[in-house]
């Protein structure tokens, strides 16, 4: 039997960075680019190019030095953005009329011709129905089976993108390469232990496009042992971290804890995508089907809302896309069927051909997926963004007819992407229009096409400036289907004076169902009070009518919040929807929002009276809170009881007990150790024994950040001030990185604080306070 343990580049690239610290959106002047078929690397400023590098061999090479710069192109000078300037000029220069010259213009005053190889022009459809783009798939997959690294790993990007092309001569290039692949073998094992979700899912989606392309049977064994440890080593979610949930982490329970921290969904949609496409297979197992439906479930949830975040948070409003997360999903629920995902986010992805050098640790899966996202929209829609977007793949396109990741170098010593091939992932963007792969719109629904001004409008979105609008204009923005353009309205109106809070107030009670949600969410968090005060009545109404739905009841509830002491007399109403029933929310996430709100309308219930109007209800809230399936759930029911007194200790003390064991295998969390802190800071603000051992007993558990268990000790220790001195030989002199100031500190505070004036108590005897009182 062969233990498969990936060793495939890209992913260990994007592993090793993704440990290395979060990029969300780079500058992306000032930083060394690649410069397309010219062959050059450089500089670029809004005025000019400073070459940095000549690769050996290309059209550059004995022409221009490194430290020449470049002021204008095919005699136009650079004014705006350069870098778009010159890739327009290289898709130019490559036509048949231009036959290949690139004029560079040096500021020393030479001008130097590039010799290029001559491709033609996109055609006015492009990718569809274009010969230029038919001549870079060919020069593309040639240059894929070049490839050193093709050669040593068969990477499964690149073998997507050579089935793509649906071309017999890459297809038994890939059916070859599998058919050896000790990873594609029938009899392959996994190790569970070493799983590695970025190559299983990645793997599990090439072994599925190639079965249902080619109906070769030797890929079926390999299939159902990725899909079916896939759909086991799922959490209780349904989602996938770095790798799987792992029973012999997770005392023998399938769906268990994720270790390292957890829930990713950029590592877990291509696990969906491949599960999915198992089942068209044929691959048949209770846990496959299971998991396919469940994180479908999941994803739901985020339709109309905003794009994915990076794990289980809630939906991003502010943005069409996440680092190519939009894309991912807009395929994913085509694939699923599932037409109001499909539509909406490919719409999401349409819109965001201005964002695609955005994301964390880079934005490799933004060029990737972003584009096949928007093609689930239909060609009209696939082809303007392939017109906005083409500059990029000029630019990443190497003058051997390869691409080339284009990150940007950052500062010496940081982690670098370059040389990593990125000629997959473009590869299946050019091939949009051959469609042989479900992942690039094979068997795609044309109902849910766009066309015309339709078409047109999504892509605009990308550009539009809600700054520039109108009041009225922002008005019926609050009425769009897209949250990024509400909110952005929001934002607008909000910055501004104006008369329109009757008009807002009268879409939140009589609009369709997109404007009272728009009108709710002017209201929402950030709305000044004095606004928000004139809503008040509206906002009562609409929380307290039964027959209205429970998220608008909900979003009212929790706009309240914001009024702060002057909704102190809703609180118990707050309280009331948190126990009510919500049957079409099975995954807790109306509870988890009107939680939060509790805590932004008072940080004290007990010093401000209102813990005490119905005591029996406000613990209940705070247990059911507390048994969240989501961390952050619970960290909104600890947050609620954080100042309880020692009275009422006993009627919360089995649960905060409960929360500081973590013996629960069920919820999700990003690791996030906020509800155990909140309950070990309980212990230390009654002091009560337990608290230390517990902050110190998080370092043993193999799950979770480090940096989360750092803050966790140095929030807690302190607390227990000089109760905890008996700790002092463990915590001096320890290096822990970027938080020494702080740890330090936290020494420091505990040896210099005053001796304790009582002695601290055990939980049965804290519990026994509460009760004797009571009795």
């Amino acid at each position: 039997m062969i233990c498969q343990k990936m060793t495939i580049r890209p992913i260990l690239c994007w592993l090793a960075f993704l440990h290395c610290g979060a990029v969300y959106a780079r500058s992306f002047e000032d930083k060394e680019h690649h410069l397309g078929p010219t062959g050059l690397f450089g500089v670029t400023s809004p005025t000019d190019i400073r070459v940095t590098k000549v690769e050996q061999g290309s059209p550059a090479d004995g022409k221009i030095k490194e430290g020449d710069v470049i002021v204008a192109v095919s005699g136009g000078k650079f004014k705006a953005n350069t870098r778009m300037v010159l890739a327009d000029a290289i898709d130019k220069a490559e036509t048949e009329q231009a036959k290949g010259i690139l004029t560079l213009d040096l500021n020393d005053g030479r001008k130097v011709d590039l010799q290029l190889k001559v491709l033609g022009a996109y055609s006015a459809t492009a990718p569809y129905q274009c010969p230029k783009t038919d001549a870079i798939i060919t020069r593309v997959a040639e240059a894929i089976i070049r490839s050193k690294e093709f050669a040593a790993h068969g990477v499964p990007i690149d073998l997507l993108g050579l089935l793509a092309t649906g071309e017999p001569k890459y297809v038994g290039v890939v059916q070859d390469v599998i058919h050896s692949a000790p990873w594609a073998s029938p009899d392959l094992k996994l190790d569970l232990a070493n799983s590695g979700v970025w190559g299983w899912g990645y793997t599990n989606l090439l072994l599925a496009e190639y079965y249902l392309l080619t109906k070769d049977e030797f890929v079926l064994p390999a299939l159902k042992t990725y899909s079916v440890a896939l759909a086991e080593g799922r959490d209780a979610a349904g989602l996938w971290g770095h790798r799987v949930a792992n029973p012999e982490t997770n005392r023998g329970q399938l769906h268990g804890r994720l270790p390292g921290y957890a829930v990713m969904n950029q590592s877990s949609l291509p696990c969906f995508l491949s599960l999915m496409l198992a089942d068209k297979c044929g691959i048949k197992h209770p846990e496959v089907q299971a998991a396919i439906e469940q994180t479908h479930g999941f994803y739901t949830d985020f339709i109309g809302k905003g794009t994915l975040p990076y794990g289980v948070h809630d939906p991003k409003p502010n943005s069409f896309n996440n680092n190519g997360m939009s894309g991912l999903a807009a395929v994913a629920f085509a694939i699923h069927a599932n037409k109001g995902g499909a539509a909406f986010f490919s719409r999401m992805s349409a819109a965001a051909s201005n964002t695609l050098e955005t994301g964390h640790t880079g934005h490799y899966f933004n060029q990737m997926w972003t584009g096949l996202g928007a093609a689930v929209a239909g060609p009209e829609v696939s082809s303007e963004f392939f017109r906005e977007t083409r500059w990029l793949h000029t630019l990443n396109r190497t003058w051997d007819g390869n691409f080339t990741y284009d990150g940007a170098e950052g500062k010496e010593g940081e982690f670098s992407y370059r040389g990593l091939s990125d000629a997959g992932s473009h590869l299946l963007n050019y091939c949009l229009a051959r469609r042989k792969l479900f992942i690039t719109g094979r068997d795609a629904d044309r109902s849910i096409w766009l066309k015309g001004k339709n078409a047109n409008d999504a892509i605009a979105l990308a550009t539009l400036n809600v700054e520039s609008k109108s009041d009225k204009e922002l008005l019926d923005f609050l009425g769009h289907p897209m949250p990024k353009v509400r909110a952005d309205a929001v934002a607008a109106l909000r910055s501004r004076k104006h008369d329109l809070i009757g008009p807002i107030k009268t879409m939140l009670t009589h609009g369709t169902p997109i404007q009272r949600k728009g009108a709710g969410e002017y209201f929402g968090y950030g709305c000044p009070k004095d606004q928000l005060a004139l809503a008040r009545d509206e906002l009562v109404s609409i929380m307290r009518d039964t027959k209205e739905k429970m998220v608008a009841r909900a979003d009212a509830a929790c706009a309240l919040c914001g009024l702060g002491e002057d909704a102190y007399p809703y609180f118990n109403d707050i309280l009331a929807l948190v126990m009510a029933a919500k049957p079409d929310d099975p995954r807790g996430k109306i509870d988890e929002r009107l939680g939060a709100g509790l805590n932004t309308l008072c940080k004290d219930p007990f010093a401000e009276g209102l813990a005490m109007k119905d005591k029996k209800l406000f613990y209940a809230v705070a247990h059911k809170l507390m048994d969240h399936k989501r961390t952050s759930g619970r960290i909104a029911g600890t947050a609620l009881i954080a100042k309880v007194p020692l009275e009422d200790f006993h009627l919360a003390a089995d649960k905060i007990q409960y929360i500081i064991d973590d013996k629960d295998l069920t919820y999700q969390s990003y690791h996030n150790l906020g509800a155990k802190t909140n309950c070990i800071a309980i212990l230390a603000n009654l002091n009560i024994k337990g608290g230390i051992e517990a902050a110190f007993a998080t370092l043993d558990d193999p799950n979770g950040k480090a940096g989360f268990k750092i803050r966790l000790i140095m929030d807690v220790l302190p607390r227990y001030g000089a109760h905890a001195r008996y700790v002092l030989p463990k915590i001096k002199g320890n290096e822990v990185g970027k938080f020494q100031k702080q740890w330090e500190k936290m020494v420091e505070d505990i040896e210099n604080a005053p001796p304790p004036s009582h002695e601290m108590l055990t939980m049965e005897e804290a519990k026994q306070y509460g009760l004797k009182k009571t009795n």
